[in-house]
């Protein structure tokens, strides 16, 4: 891809950073070990972090130093469901502490190869659970919950939702998605190899996709339910969504679709897109304008959907 595409705010920190070789098995653990330093993000000052333990599953709660919570949003990590942990999000956690008043809810959950779909699902699911049980306790009523998530973590957040729709009880209002991955199909489009996107290349992408579906593989007839959001054939009653989009990213036509399934479908849904960016471009260049912009809007829609601030 053609470095001169970049938004100059960006351009000189991206343009020289190597792909990852998540698609070259044998380096596995040096991509692993790669993306969790490069991912690792700080604590800011006035917030607290503690873990908790509910059903096998460690949940990093950040909360307020000084004040009482007024909602809360569990937020799943990415990292291709192969890698990364819950401090890649310190910060982010810590700008929705500081801004909303927020509880943020990050699960530690199971990765790739080793534990496929459902796992990570699964403790995701846990972790919504233990926020339900816990919300009240904590004096944060139980209309002002949301689910977030990043790339997979995206991906997951989506798949979550549905799942909860469909299972009913305590429902999210609102669900904020950063450039999620959500389709599998997307890996078998072999002709986007050619592309080698930044950051994140469809090569990446389809070993990743592989390796979390198995037994089954990208692009297959028929997957389980859940295992990629943009699978799903009815997006109606999903709650309120937010979507943030990058003009270079591989993901770009697969969140487009998405959104647009979501209005038509009847779901309030916010598109925020930032162009000449790849995918995750915030997390390599936090201090540009345009990450704290996109990270701002993103804090924006879940105080106008949890506690009705413009």
């Amino acid at each position: 891809m053609n470095a001169n595409k970049l938004h100059s705010e960006v351009r000189n920190t991206i343009r020289f950073l190597p792909r990852i070789p998540w698609h070259i098995k044998p380096l596995f653990t040096l991509s692993r070990f790669l993306y969790n330093i490069g991912a690792h993000t700080s604590l800011e000052k006035g917030v607290k972090n503690h873990k908790v333990k509910y059903s096998g599953v460690e949940l990093s709660i950040f909360t307020p130093e000084n004040n009482t919570p007024k909602c809360a949003v569990l937020w799943c990590h990415g990292g291709g469901h192969w890698a990364g942990n819950p401090s890649h999000l310190n910060n982010l956690a810590s700008i929705a502490v500081r801004e909303l008043d927020a509880m943020v809810i990050v699960p530690k959950y199971r990765l790739a190869p080793k534990h496929p779909f459902p796992a990570d699902l699964e403790d995701c699911f846990l972790g919504w659970t233990w926020l339900v049980q816990n919300a009240d306790l904590k004096g944060i009523s139980l209309d002002r919950l949301a689910i977030a998530g990043h790339s997979s973590g995206g991906g997951l957040a989506a798949a979550l939702a549905q799942r909860i729709l469909d299972e009913g009880g305590i429902q999210p209002q609102a669900q904020c998605l950063f450039y999620p991955m959500i389709d599998d199909r997307t890996a078998v489009n072999f002709s986007l190899h050619k592309v080698n996107h930044f950051i994140w290349n469809n090569k990446v992408n389809q070993i990743c996709w592989d390796t979390y579906l198995n037994p089954n593989k990208a692009g297959a007839v028929t997957l389980p339910k859940y295992a990629a959001a943009a699978r799903r054939k009815n997006l109606q009653k999903l709650p309120p969504t937010w979507i943030g989009q990058c003009e270079l990213d591989l993901f770009y036509e697969e969140n487009k679709a998405y959104a647009e399934r979501l209005k038509e479908a009847g779901v309030d849904c916010e598109v925020y897109l930032q162009k000449g960016v790849p995918h995750a471009f915030e997390v390599l260049a936090p201090k540009a304008k345009i990450s704290k912009q996109l990270n701002a809007t993103a804090i924006r829609f879940l105080g106008r959907k949890l506690l009705f601030k413009n």
